[in-house]
């Protein structure tokens, strides 16, 4: 079934359908919506040879927001998913990529609220996000990457708060000025597994560990 998929891919490729490296060239053309300048971001040529591994971050890094669910608590332990910003690391120049996830929540959020009794959550990103002509197939196609990451998302400890802080705000200018009665923290996800589509012939399992070590 694999090959059959990439033999479906080439021909597309051949009939001129999508492109060898349509990812790239539809992300140069679209951009990603910077919330600070609204500028076009440049981009690698990281897609099409690269591994599971350099795809799973080059997603995470070319995004600023992800739906986070959480394990309910108002819902009967349904699961619960929100929108939310995030940022992995400060600025948006791939050098500056950690591949950590922090989000900036509060406790009267129903998110937040999920995560003070039970921190396991998921996080999912779609290429789709980048623009409406990112991915030039449907959102649901394989060759329109998607992640979801799990794991739990804990408060970041005390002595890594100014950091957290200063990655979030590089991105999301608009947080330093949040209610500071709302008792907004800076969170981050403690990345268990990590399940990247790319491609036709199934999801691939990221080893952390592979994901963390990835340049850009």
């Amino acid at each position: 079934m694999t090959h059959l998929c990439q033999i479906t891919a080439v021909f597309l490729v051949v009939l001129g359908v999508i492109g060898p490296n349509y990812g790239a060239e539809a992300r140069r053309n679209v951009g990603i919506f910077r919330p600070d300048t609204l500028r076009l971001a440049e981009t690698e040529n990281l897609y099409w040879g690269a591994s599971p591994a350099q795809h799973a971050r080059q997603l995470v890094h070319d995004n600023v927001w992800a739906t986070l669910s959480t394990i309910s608590v108002q819902f009967g332990g349904a699961p619960y998913g929100s929108i939310v910003s995030y940022s992995d690391g400060v600025g948006y120049s791939k050098e500056d990529s950690t591949g950590k996830i922090f989000f900036y929540l509060t406790p009267m959020d129903a998110t937040g609220s999920d995560l003070s009794i039970n921190s396991t959550a998921s996080v999912a990103i779609s290429m789709a996000q980048e623009g409406e002509h990112a991915c030039k197939m449907d959102v649901e196609d394989p060759t329109c990457w998607k992640i979801t990451l799990t794991g739990n998302v804990v408060p970041v400890s005390a002595d890594q708060r100014h950091y957290a802080e200063k990655v979030l705000y590089s991105k999301h200018p608009q947080m330093e000025y949040w209610p500071e009665n709302h008792g907004f923290l800076p969170y981050v996800l403690e990345i268990e597994n990590i399940i990247l589509l790319d491609f036709y012939g199934g999801a691939k399992h990221v080893p952390a560990k592979e994901y963390y070590q990835v340049k850009l």
